[in-house]
């Protein structure tokens, strides 16, 4: 079951460390940029979803890191 997660109520360094630090597979390069982030939880691990800044593909995003988790 998917829930919503408020991505905005992350610190600002943690919504920039994710926002930078992504892989995009439509320009198969890393750390171009996230855009319109938006974070879920489903089955136990959180997501961040949005948008390729260069391409405007879709972007999902498996935190694991347990800094920003």
């Amino acid at each position: 079951m998917r829930v919503e997660r408020d991505f905005f109520a992350r610190n600002q360094v943690e919504q920039e460390f994710i926002c930078e630090n992504s892989w995009c597979d439509a320009c198969d390069e890393a750390d171009i940029g996230l855009l319109e982030p938006h974070e879920f939880e489903e089955e136990g691990r959180i997501f961040v979803e949005g948008a390729c800044a260069r391409c405007r593909a879709r972007i999902i995003t498996v935190l694991t890191d347990s800094s920003i988790v």
